[in-house]
């Protein structure tokens, strides 16, 4: 998978570049997302970092459903599966804020990606879809609780259960993004809002974004536990595999 990095303005540009597998997040590149995403957060002279993706259809398809495919049928459990997608833990520990320019249609684990950003900008023609239960799983990523955190238990119960696609407008009524913007401009918006958080100190931001953290951390308490246990449980199960040899028979 190609991760692009440019620089644009006071911000970093992390471009996601796999359109032949819709940007799917295989965990290689969660680690070297993770990675780029440190680099920023400790040069001085990056005040943010912008996430987008080069397809105008699809922003993040989720997991690789291959690479799941090959784990579960190597008999990976679901504890090991989720240490190999770790990296994408410097989201929240960056001191740097990271808004997402979102072009294409976010679905399952490309939702839970925009819940790790601060800010989340979203083209008129984009949707979003938690379709992790289509799949005979739960969110893997910290999305359960992050999505319960932003639109609040009954909404998030609605998009977990039904797994319905939210065109950008719903996406905002909902609080799950925070702006929409027209189709093409999400990415030089994005970069506009990291100029105006450059406006403050480094500092600040960064103290700023560290008790943000904090807070959520403490309001979650043993929340994040429950998620992975839940992740865990439905891995090795038949529904899930029946689920991943339906999606790629179709490919």
């Amino acid at each position: 998978m190609t991760l692009r990095v440019e620089a644009a303005g006071d911000a970093v540009v992390l471009t996601i570049d796999r359109p032949e597998r819709r940007n799917a997040i295989d965990s290689g590149f969660a680690g070297r997302l993770g990675e780029a995403i440190r680099r920023a957060s400790a040069d001085p002279r990056v005040r943010g970092v912008v996430l987008t993706a080069t397809s105008s259809d699809v922003f993040v398809a989720g997991g690789d459903i291959r690479e799941l495919h090959a784990l579960a049928a190597g008999g990976a459990q679901g504890g090991e599966v989720l240490r190999l997608f770790e990296g994408l833990a410097a989201f929240e520990e960056s001191e740097v804020p990271i808004v997402a320019a979102v072009q294409g249609d976010a679905l399952g684990g490309g939702c839970e990606l925009l819940l790790l950003c601060d800010f989340v900008v979203v083209e008129e023609h984009a949707g979003l879809s938690f379709r992790h239960v289509k799949m005979g799983l739960s969110p893997a990523w910290g999305g359960l609780t992050r999505l319960c955190e932003r639109v609040g238990p009954l909404a998030a119960a609605r998009l977990l259960l039904t797994a319905e696609r939210l065109d950008a407008a719903e996406a905002l009524r909902v609080g799950l993004v925070s702006e929409v913007v027209p189709t093409g401009a999400a990415r030089s918006r994005a970069i506009a809002q990291v100029g105006r958080i450059a406006e403050s100190p480094r500092a600040s931001v960064a103290a700023m974004k560290r008790s943000l953290h904090r807070v959520r951390e403490a309001l979650r308490a043993s929340a994040a536990e429950v998620e992975r246990r839940a992740f865990a449980e439905q891995w090795n199960g038949p529904e899930h595999r029946r689920a991943m040899d339906t999606f790629l028979s179709k490919k």
